[in-house]
Formats: structure tokens, sequence, C-alpha cells
């Protein structure tokens, strides 16, 4: 029976860590090119309004009402824009954490057993490091992360299960305070159509930062395990 390990080099962690401090980085770079939205479509409606062509005939009341409803239809647009761009920015950061989690089980595997490229899903991932003795479901971190995942499942694929299981952990997700009993993505019907199908903010991505640089922090220095087993287990599936 040969022995296994995955081998969490501290360097190694710190360098996940920093990648995925980056996305926040970035994301606060980012940001700020939105400005103030209400301003922009408040200038945008009055510009209209003060340079529309008009001549005898004109109604300045329905110059106002057309050029407010541009300013209305301008703002909704750049709200949606700011929303998805969150939201694009938190699934961007849970695919890094998942591909450096496989990148790093491949790689370590790779010391015991054959592993091609792109062998491994995340489950397979989360697999080895169970047999390892790393169970994901008692790390403090997990359940920001797993949270996440939902979030993230819900933003590609609308409302199925991922939205339904997110919906009994997150239900402010799916609550406008200014509308009882609406669920915002039942009434957006998508997610990245509307900027309020879904009630993520700013807060809610950085804890998932904090909570995927966690998960490097909790990992010990070595996890062992043997090869028949992680054999006996992946022969399951085939």
């Amino acid at each position: 029976m040969k022995e296994a390990q995955l081998y969490f080099w501290k360097p190694l962690m710190e360098r996940y860590k920093k990648e995925l401090s980056m996305v926040a980085e970035y994301y606060n770079r980012t940001v700020p090119s939105f400005g103030d939205i209400e301003k922009e479509a408040t200038d945008y409606a009055d510009s209209i309004y003060n340079n529309f062509p008009a001549d005898e005939n004109t109604d300045p009341a329905t110059v106002a009402d057309f050029a407010n409803d541009e300013g209305i239809q301008l703002y909704e647009l750049l709200n949606t824009m700011k929303k998805n761009h969150l939201l694009m920015t938190i699934s961007m950061m849970c695919q890094i954490w998942e591909q450096q989690l496989i990148k790093f089980t491949v790689t370590e595997m790779r010391h015991f057993l054959p592993f091609q490229n792109n062998a491994l899903s995340f489950v397979d991932a989360k697999r080895i490091f169970e047999l390892h003795g790393i169970i994901f479901e008692e790390l403090v971190s997990w359940n920001k992360i797993k949270e996440m995942r939902l979030l993230v499942n819900t933003i590609k694929h609308g409302d199925g299960e991922s939205a339904r299981k997110l919906r009994k952990i997150r239900p402010d997700y799916f609550k406008l305070d200014f509308i009882e009993g609406t669920d915002t993505l039942e009434l957006a019907g998508a997610v990245l159509l509307d900027s309020y199908s879904l009630m993520v903010e700013e807060q809610d991505f950085r804890i998932y930062v904090e909570a995927t640089e966690a998960f490097w922090d909790e990992m010990p220095e070595r996890a062992y395990s043997n090869t028949d087993s992680i054999i006996s287990e992946f022969s399951k599936k085939k």
C-alpha cells in the first residue's frame, strides 16, 4: 500500500490567497467607473430636454416626459450593468477558487498516480480531500463558500435547484424592502437582465473573498491517504 499526501506548501497557499484578493482589488479599481449613475441619468435627461429641436408647435410637457423617460431608461441600464459587474466578479472569483482546488489536487496526485490535465471535476477534487481526512463540511469557511457556489449556479442557470437551496439560507437575496412578499428572481425571470433579480451587495462579495482565502488558511501542512483507497474510489465511477 503506497502512501499519498497533499502538501499545502505555505508559499503556494499565500499565492492562492493573493490571487483571490486580486479579484477584489480589480473590482475596487473598476467599480468607480459607474460613478454616480443617478446624476448621470439626470444630466442625460436634462441634456435631452435642453437641446430638443423645438418649434412653436412643440409641447414642453411632452418633451419633458420624453426626456424623463430616457433618463429613467439610462439609469436602469447603468444600474443593471453595475449589478452584473458585481455578480460576474463573484462568479469569476468562485471559478478561480475552484480551479485552484482542482489544479492543486491534480498536481499533488501526480506524485503518486497518473493524472491528466483537466481530469478532475470539483466534486472529484473534494472527494480526494475527504480521502485525505479533510472534510469541507467541517471547515469554518465552507458555509460561505457553499453559499457562494449556490449563488453562482443561480446566476448561471436562473431559477432552478441551486436557487431553491439558496432561498433557504439567504432569503434576503430574493426580497425587495419596498415590495412585501415579492420574489425578485421569479419577478425578473432571469438574473442578468434585471438589476433587482438578486439583491446581492458588495459586502456579500467581500465576505466570499474572505471565505475563499480562509479556506487555504484552514488547510494543514500535510494530509495523508493511500493510493489504494483513491484508486478504489474512482474505479467505482467507471
